[in-house]
């Protein structure tokens, strides 16, 4: 890839630099670490490993300088959000190559994966000698830079569909330039890395460890990838490896409110499987640099100023709640208070997320950003994924909807003031397992509301899978020019990838 071969032309030209100097005067030793003295013991492992975390940060926040934000690729395409401006994700017509946000989100995930892979292959040669104090946390680096890697692998599959796959740490020039990947390549290795990672990872962590991922981070995961790849292959062991790996998960449960997963107060909650750890922001994003430095720089707050009620340096560009999805939930269902600012005239502004102490529709931070932690995957999000499984492998509908009423009835006791609701009720027993199916996608959508890019990557696979025809879906957009195209199932790779890797071509339409 390109940024691999800037690197290796900067290290052929600091070798051609020194063949003409003196010796002593180049053996001198150097400041700071190198890779010969890191990855040495316990503590440079884990901060390998928090490295990669910290990409983590990279797809939440604002992108100084470039005003945009990389959510906007997941949140935007779908019926549950809608913006009068004209962004691409809205109206897909304006897709290209050259978006700035899909050329950071593909440069951010490559450099995640390039993170995992270094610390994979350390692992492998420094392990014996670099575990000495704490041999436990060998297992526990190894589970999280593979859950780390799978998860990038399976947002890239969502977005790009074509990605390449990268297992290993690129260290030559011949190898710097993977093809495209097909089908569900991303997918099945996302699978085998988080099969592998559950049998590592830690059932939980200390205290002041809190919110790395954990083996019930992976089983939930790996359910839902399996079920991901299960809908457009047909494949009946998928879904039954899914219900598996469900089943294999401990300790989890829903939180009693609803609330209660979009509180800065309430962050890595019992149903939280993965979050990205904000902080309050007190200015510009570290995004704004492009170096790729382990170092952490600047704050890490989660950016949510696309639902800011106020007047800001975004102008109007604000992302809003369509009136589709405000007409899936039936009147009174409690979850709507979370999810939209109540107030009249807001044109249904969201205020999921933006919970600091009050229910508002302000982020609190600077640039709209928050302290308030993204919920990247969550056990209600799985259990609703099991009870696909079922559904869809033939399984017992009596447990899918018992699952499905175990997310309704947590949404009556949600209410504001303590009383407990009638709505949403129960769904009642049906033989029909595609009207069972139907209630489960529209159940993951109101659970699930505004949340990861859930509704659009359900829409897209089932697409995929020609349960639905996304060419005539009505994306209840506030623009009168949306038009969702067959190509728009993988969104066009950065050309400046394609046009400098001879083995990889552009996505189909771009």
């Amino acid at each position: 890839m390109k940024n691999i071969k800037k690197i290796f032309t900067v290290m052929l030209l600091l070798v051609f630099a020194a063949s003409g100097c003196n010796e002593d005067n180049i053996d001198l030793d150097p400041i700071g670490d190198t890779e010969a003295s890191f990855f040495n013991n316990e503590t440079q492992m884990n901060q390998a490993v928090l490295g990669i975390y910290q990409k983590v940060g990279f797809f939440y926040t604002f992108r100084g300088g470039q005003n945009n934000w990389i959510q906007s690729i997941w949140l935007a395409p779908s019926d549950d959000l809608t913006t009068r401006q004209g962004h691409e994700y809205e109206f897909f017509q304006g897709l290209q190559g050259s978006l700035a946000t899909l050329n950071n989100f593909y440069r951010f995930a490559y450099q995640l994966i390039a993170r995992a892979n270094v610390v994979l292959q350390k692992i492998e040669e420094n392990g014996d000698f670099a575990y000495e104090s704490q041999p436990e946390l060998r297992d526990f680096h190894k589970g999280e830079a593979l859950f780390l890697r799978a998860w990038m692998n399976f947002r890239l599959w969502n977005v790009y569909g074509t990605a390449p796959l990268v297992n290993e740490r690129i260290v030559a020039l011949e190898n710097a330039y993977p093809p495209n990947s097909s089908g569900t390549e991303l997918l099945d290795q996302v699978i085998v890395d988080l099969e592998e990672a559950a049998q590592l990872l830690p059932s939980s962590w200390n205290p002041e460890f809190r919110g790395r991922v954990t083996r019930n981070s992976a089983l939930g995961l790996r359910a839902k990838a399996l079920v991901f790849r299960g809908t457009v292959t047909g494949s009946e062991a998928d879904f039954t490896a899914a219900i598996q790996n469900v089943d294999a998960m401990s300790g989890m449960e829903l939180m009693p409110n609803y609330g209660d997963n979009f509180d800065a107060a309430m962050e890595n909650n019992a149903e939280s499987l993965f979050e990205f750890q904000a902080n309050q922001q007190s200015g510009l994003n570290n995004t704004s640099l492009d170096n790729d430095s382990f170092a952490v720089v600047g704050d890490t707050g989660a950016y949510w100023g696309m639902f800011a009620n106020r007047p800001s340096w975004i102008g109007n560009a604000i992302y809003t709640a369509t009136e589709s999805l405000k007409n899936a939930y039936e009147s009174g269902d409690p979850r709507t208070e979370y999810i939209f600012d109540p107030t009249p005239g807001l044109r249904l502004n969201v205020r999921k997320y933006i919970r600091d102490g009050n229910w508002t529709n302000d982020p609190g931070g600077a640039n709209g950003s928050s302290r308030n932690n993204p919920r990247i995957l969550r056990y209600a999000d799985i259990l609703l994924i099991k009870a696909e499984a079922i559904t869809r492998s033939g399984g017992s509908l009596s447990d899918a909807l018992e699952i499905i009423n175990q997310i309704r009835e947590r949404a009556r006791n949600s209410t504001l003031d303590g009383i407990p609701a009638v709505i949403p009720a129960d769904r009642p027993i049906s033989a029909d397992r595609n009207q069972v199916l139907e209630w489960l996608f529209l159940e993951r959508r109101l659970e699930l509301a505004i949340e990861e890019g859930h509704r659009y990557y359900d829409l897209r696979r089932r697409h995929m899978a020609g349960e639905v025809d996304l060419t005539n879906w009505d994306w209840s957009s506030e623009r009168n020019d949306a038009e969702w195209r067959s190509f728009n199932i993988n969104f066009p790779l950065p050309d400046g990838e394609v046009i400098d890797n001879a083995n990889m071509s552009q996505n189909l339409g771009y």
